[in-house]
């Protein structure tokens, strides 16, 4: 007797890549707000890389989590693709209320585009394997020095102007200023958004779908929302690259 798989179920992968979807979503709206905190200058938006930074163990536990998350969904895609190909008879006709869209029908390519722009992502503003000059930049902070000091910071003396904080933290707002304007990163960057809208324009209400949530009225419903959080996140993460290269958002505060 052979031994039972989870992943031939369609119950199973169904829960699964509702599960992992649902996070990841809920990981890009809160990714996409944490963005928008440049808005608010330069100490508040490296108080607040600073803050996930300081958490040490615990940001690389959810980094294993989101990427566990990627992996499980990107398998139980494909396997209840295969499974829903193996069985749908010759005859079956699509139910007019769920009908196929642009979306739908390039939500393999918008993936793969996805998880090839998020390895550059992580390249470029985390690992600092693109850029690693992006390591070095620096910002002091907390209690001001009321005259020039020479302080020590891991071993190292570093001089210190009046005014300035006796901390260093990394200078996260110079980072993304810095890459940003540079005019191919930020078209690269709205053009990678671009294609995580038109993903999540599709695959929220197809994540439902999937669970039997679907009909006459509940679909348009769902499709809407769909819309709006694809398109909310496009809008969302492309305003702050739009911002620096037109606008010249921080520019004149790191200096360039």
């Amino acid at each position: 007797m052979s031994k039972f798989n989870p992943f031939n179920s369609t119950i199973f992968n169904k829960v699964i890549m509702a599960a992992t979807g649902a996070l990841l979503v809920l990981f890009l709206i809160g990714h996409m707000l944490g963005n928008l905190q440049v808005f608010l200058g330069r100490e508040v938006f490296n108080t607040y890389a600073h803050f996930l930074q300081s958490t040490g163990e615990l940001l690389w536990v959810v980094r294993l989590v989101l990427l566990a998350s990627i992996i499980l969904h990107v398998i139980t895609s494909i396997k209840l693709k295969l499974l829903n190909n193996s069985a749908k008879p010759e005859n079956y006709k699509v139910k007019n209320y769920i009908k196929s869209t642009l979306y739908s029908r390039t939500m393999i390519y918008t993936g793969i585009l996805i998880f090839l722009f998020a390895f550059y992502h992580l390249l470029h503003f985390t690992a600092h394997v693109t850029n690693p000059e992006y390591a070095t930049y620096e910002e002091p902070y907390g209690p001001k020095l009321q005259t020039e000091a020479i302080i020590e910071v891991d071993g190292e003396m570093i001089s210190r102007s009046a005014g300035d904080g006796i901390f260093s933290r990394h200078d996260a707002f110079k980072m993304v200023i810095t890459g940003f304007s540079k005019w191919h990163i930020s078209v690269v960057y709205i053009l990678f958004v671009l294609f995580v809208g038109l993903h999540l324009t599709h695959a929220v209400q197809s994540m439902f779908q999937t669970l039997g949530w679907n009909g006459p009225r509940l679909t348009p419903i769902l499709n809407s929302v769909s819309r709006i959080i694809g398109w909310g996140l496009f809008i969302g993460f492309s305003s702050v690259p739009v911002s620096v290269m037109i606008f010249g958002l921080g520019k004149g505060v790191v200096g360039l």
